[in-house]
């Protein structure tokens, strides 16, 4: 299995008691030591926070697992990213006014999809599927009296899910579309009339 994982702060903590939290972006193999020689003993799943308490030399970074020590690598430590709706928004926002282009991930011009997977992995180290159709597959359904700022919204022009954007409140998402990346009312109007539904993919 590959390791990865995020981390807010990535200190040579030695024996040091000192703990931080970091999140892994993928499953990560936990081992007896500090290399991959050693046996692995568990594994965290994607998206799991964890707490280390050092790092060795060799830039592996200590845990504990179910009462035992254990090591992940540091080889494919990311920056650890607070799951936030402003961290969210901050990032969707940079991208207004930009291009669309059909297949595009960004960061110069985007797809509806594509845009919103790059939103959320930017933002928040949230990895979602590629597709418009597979994040509505991949996210918790919620009625439209429980959407939230940070939910997808997803269209049906019909033939299935064609189109999704960010959910930011007050009746509005922000999507890529034929005119770029801008605001969109969903209340009223031509994209109400459209909708699929709506899917949560974190929890904010």
């Amino acid at each position: 299995m590959v390791l990865a994982v995020g981390v807010s702060v990535l200190p040579n903590t030695g024996n040091a008691a000192t703990t931080y939290k970091m999140t892994t972006t993928v499953e990560s193999n936990i081992r007896t030591g500090d290399s991959v020689k050693y046996a692995i003993i568990g594994y965290y799943k994607a998206g799991t926070t964890v707490t280390f308490t050092g790092k060795t030399a060799n830039n592996w970074y200590r845990i504990t697992y179910k009462g035992k020590v254990g090591y992940v690598s540091g080889k494919c430590l990311a920056p650890y990213k607070a799951q936030t709706f402003t961290a969210l928004n901050n990032e969707a926002k940079k991208h207004l006014g930009k291009k669309y282009k059909w297949g595009a991930t960004g960061p110069t011009s985007f797809d509806c999809s594509g845009y919103t997977s790059y939103v959320f992995k930017q933002s928040i180290n949230k990895a979602i599927p590629r597709t418009a159709k597979e994040q509505y597959k991949a996210s918790t359904k919620v009625k439209a009296n429980q959407l939230k700022a940070g939910d997808l919204v997803f269209f049906n022009y019909g033939s299935g899910i064609a189109h999704v954007g960010i959910y930011v409140g007050s009746g509005k998402m922000i999507n890529a579309q034929n005119n770029g990346v801008k605001y969109d009312t969903i209340s009223s109007g031509y994209w109400k009339k459209y909708i699929a539904g709506y899917g949560r993919v974190v929890n904010f």
